[in-house]
């Protein structure tokens, strides 16, 4: 790419005040400027930059650069909804303050969702363990940990337990129900007539996704087919009894949790909804019945600017789609739910996660989401706490109430870089959706392999990222804390709790009698799915019991290669948790760093080196420097350290590093010895190597598995 050719003048700025004052210069200005200043180098190697998206950011926009973009003039809330789906700022239409109690016990996860909603919670959200996801019978489900992503529910009881003093008119409801979509369904609609309820003001979702869970789990306990069946009746009925619910929600956090790019993620939601509609509309229920009933939610990384972006492109994109469908105008507005990214957030230094979870809540917010869900900070550590859940709900309260981002539309909106890279995002999804429809759609590609293979190819890019340091995880590849005091965990007793539901089902099934169960059964196959799990909650059968009836001498799922979850610090976290039993177990690894020469000289890369070590767990002995290599391989030798880090400037390395080598060695040869920069030439290298340099670390150094192997050498079990 020529930078000069790719970007085009802009207009000259407006003459005021200020601007009067300076004279305005051209783009050609600025670039020739720019290549003084880089003394020749070219400006896409130093200011153009890639990203895992296969996008190319440049470093300055125009106006020229948005002029042929169609959608940029697009008012909010009229189509292509790029702009969001509100005529006027959002006021009292602000999005859903949307925080999931993540708790699996149903008293706990009451006396919690009461707490919240006096306390700023607008919506309730119910992540569901995986037994409950799948409908699956706990007794005969012994790799299951119950209660282990959520809430367990066994039948009505616990569910109207759950809503306890809670009035389900005043909250949307937002339930993750995997494939049990329909005994959930048929439990709030129970709870919602108990509570005399207008069943047609229910809002939020009990949405399934039975490809989203396909992609996470690898294997479904009943064939895609019969899932599209359970996904229509439960559309069909809810368009004629609930229309403002959601029943099909499609889940973008599988592939961000794996590591997918923006453009990625967005590609494959979007081919996720059309393999819905298809499906629906095979079944009688057409585009402009189902639309309505969808809901997409997307998980939200720390690349600001990218997430606001995919956001906007998801509204331009799923308008396309839809009107190509005959939708009408209003019912092709997306239902944007976003969730802060599990990919970004670390183990260690959590408290680093309260800011990156602001700004992905922020991006949220300017991208337009309808309801957000902002993590609490110590998410991978433990079951949150009162003081945690009130932060993460705090971030949204200010958002809204302090920085006043609920009145005003589309923040970004207008912005030439934000404007090119949604259309850029735009482009780039639409080409990967057409590779899927290529492919068959979106089951039929996972069947293949496909979208677990481009998926893995980004994640190791970023791990490349990571490992080398070119991209940040602030107290984990750099700044580590070493002096950091861990968070108590106070672990949950699955095992104990898996027990005790499984009494519990025992229970509810002994009390039920198999008439009841063929008369479920019976009216499942004469009316429809939908009723039958209404009457089934009546009953009072349990979930297992209800999708075990609709889905009678059903076969199971193909199995496919998950999408993995991963998190960008598991394998810096990983080492350093080693290198900590190592600790434990047999003592420290202790880093000396041989400083040689004043201290003003080499203080950055020493900072550096200690850095270095630090990430991986290691503990570093900081000096200020000697007067002599003896000097040095004494004090190290006395340290007794494992690993010696000679550290000076590159001019008094040629007389210095080899005789400290030799002389640490000789005092201690089975030392690990390192220099602090990369040699300018291969005889200066095989020199230092000869006097007994190990090897070295520098910027361009893989960090991670320097770290790792050094951490093998010396005993650390990995």
């Amino acid at each position: 790419m020529k930078a000069d050719d790719d970007i085009k003048s802009g207009p000259e700025p407006a003459k005021g005040r200020m601007f009067g004052k300076f004279e305005p210069h051209s783009y050609e200005e600025w670039v020739a400027e720019a290549k003084r200043v880089l003394k020749g180098i070219p400006l896409e190697k130093k200011l153009f930059t890639e990203t895992v998206e296969g996008i190319t950011l440049r470093p300055i926009y125009h106006k020229d650069d948005i002029a042929n973009i169609p959608h940029v003039n697009a008012p909010s809330g009229f189509p292509p909804y790029i702009r969001g789906n509100n005529v006027l700022y959002r006021d009292s239409k602000a999005w859903e303050i949307a925080q999931e109690i993540k708790y699996p016990d149903i008293t706990a996860f009451n006396s919690a969702l009461r707490h919240d909603l006096k306390r700023g919670l607008t919506a309730i959200t119910i992540p569901m363990d995986t037994a409950t996801k799948l409908g699956l019978d706990l007794e005969n489900s012994q790799n299951v940990i119950v209660g282990d992503e959520g809430l367990s529910v066994l039948s009505f009881d616990d569910f109207e337990k759950a809503f306890d003093d809670i009035d389900l008119a005043k909250s949307p409801l937002f339930i993750d129900c995997g494939i049990s979509g329909l005994p959930l369904l048929g439990f709030y609609v129970k709870l919602a007539k108990k509570q005399n309820v207008d069943l047609s003001e229910l809002r939020g979702s009990i949405g399934m996704d039975p490809i989203g869970l396909l992609a996470s789990n690898g294997k479904l306990p009943i064939d895609i087919e019969s899932l599209y069946d359970e996904l229509a009746d439960m559309t069909g009925w809810s368009s004629e009894h609930t229309p403002k619910l959601g029943t099909i929600q499609i889940h973008g956090e599988t592939y961000n949790n794996g590591g997918a790019s923006a453009v990625q993620e967005l590609a494959y939601v979007l081919s996720t909804a059309v393999e819905y509609m298809r499906a629906l509309d095979k079944r009688n229920i057409d585009p402009g019945k189902c639309v309505p009933h969808f809901r997409f939610s997307f998980g939200m990384g720390s690349n600001f600017f990218m997430e606001i972006s995919k956001l906007r492109a998801a509204r331009l994109l799923w308008n396309k789609i839809t009107e190509k469908c005959g939708v009408p105008e209003d019912p092709r507005k997306m239902y944007i739910h976003s969730r802060t990214s599990n990919y970004t957030k670390t183990y260690y230094d959590p408290y680093v996660n309260m800011l990156r979870a602001t700004i992905e809540t922020f991006s949220a917010i300017a991208g337009g989401a309808e309801s957000i869900h902002t993590a609490t900070f110590d998410e991978q550590i433990r079951p949150s706490d009162e003081f945690a859940r009130r932060i993460a709900r705090n971030v949204q309260l200010i958002l809204k109430e302090e920085s006043h981002l609920d009145r005003i539309m589309d923040p970004a909106g207008g912005s030439w870089y934000v404007e090119h890279l949604t259309n850029d995002i735009a482009e780039a999804a639409w080409k990967e959706f057409t590779q899927i429809e290529k492919m068959g759609g979106m089951y039929k590609a996972l069947l293949d392999g496909y979208p677990q293979a481009e998926v893995a190819k980004v994640a190791e890019e970023r791990t490349n990222n990571y490992t080398f340091r070119k991209n940040t995880i602030v107290g984990i590849n750099k700044y580590p804390n070493p002096d950091e005091e861990r968070l108590n965990p106070h672990p949950f007793d699955y095992v104990e709790f898996k027990k005790t539901r499984i009494e519990d089902l025992k229970k509810i099934k002994n009390s039920i009698s198999q008439n009841i169960r063929e008369k479920v059964s019976k009216k499942a196959k004469e009316t429809s799915f939908t009723e039958a799990a209404i009457d089934a909650a009546d009953i009072g059968l349990p979930v297992p019991d209800i999708v075990g009836i609709i889905r009678e001498d059903k076969q199971p799922s193909a199995s496919i290669t998950p999408i993995p979850k991963l998190r960008a610090s598991e394998h810096y976290e990983k080492l350093r948790q080693a290198v900590e039993k190592h600790r434990e177990e047999r003592g420290n690894l202790k880093v000396f760093m041989a400083t040689l020469g004043p201290a003003r000289k080499y203080m950055p890369r020493l900072d550096f080196s200690a850095s270095f070590f630090e990430v991986g767990g290691f503990e570093v002995i900081r000096t200020m420097g000697f007067d002599s290599p003896e000097d040095t391989a004494n004090a190290a030798f006395e340290e007794d350290a494992n690993i010696i880090i000679i550290c000076g400037l590159d001019a008094s390395y040629p007389e210095i590093a080899p005789v400290t080598a030799s002389m640490v060695k000789k005092k201690k040869p089975d030392a690990i010895v390192i220099m602090a920069g990369l040699p300018p030439d291969e005889g200066l290298k095989k020199k230092y190597k000869a006097a007994g340099v190990d090897q070295f670390i520098h910027l361009k150094s893989n960090v991670l598995q320097t770290l790792t192997e050094i951490a093998s050498r010396l005993g650390v079990t990995l």
